[in-house]
């Protein structure tokens, strides 16, 4: 079972750079992890931008399930992440989360999506997101797989 995450543009936060790969490698332990990290659209246009950068995203997907991290998403708290995660551990298929860009993505990626996700009704920087996720991925995992996590 492979857990993908793909996502444009660098991680410009070096304190959120450090805690992405950190989790990244914690969730390792369990999961084989692929990170995909597209390069950022060079348009300045906000519209251009989003569609250079979902048109990517989808070709990097291809035929793929993916779960999108979008702020209009559904609210899982880290229990019920851990219950949605398992299912899909369970089920044997990869999973596949996408992680829109500065912007947002356009509304294909998101009616293209198995299912939304959102980490809060917060917006927060794509930095600070990955962050975030990738915690409370490592969080669910270790609650799925019944090991107590550290606070």
């Amino acid at each position: 079972m492979k857990i993908k995450i793909i996502y444009p543009a660098k991680i410009k936060n070096s304190f959120a750079k450090a805690a992405f790969d950190e989790y990244v490698k914690r969730c390792k332990r369990f999961y084989k992890i692929e990170v995909v990290n597209l390069s950022a659209s060079h348009f300045k246009d906000k519209i251009r931008c989003v569609e250079e950068e979902s048109r990517r995203l989808l070709k990097c997907v291809g035929n793929e399930k993916y779960i999108l991290l979008d702020v209009e998403g559904k609210e899982l708290d880290t229990y019920d992440f851990s219950n949605f995660l398992g299912k899909h551990i369970d089920s044997g298929r990869d999973l596949t989360f996408v992680v829109g860009g500065v912007f947002g993505v356009s509304n294909e990626v998101k009616r293209s999506a198995d299912f939304s996700l959102s980490l809060s009704k917060m917006t927060f920087t794509h930095s600070i997101t990955l962050m975030i996720f990738t915690e409370q991925l490592y969080r669910a995992i270790k609650i799925f797989s019944g090991h107590p996590y550290d606070h």
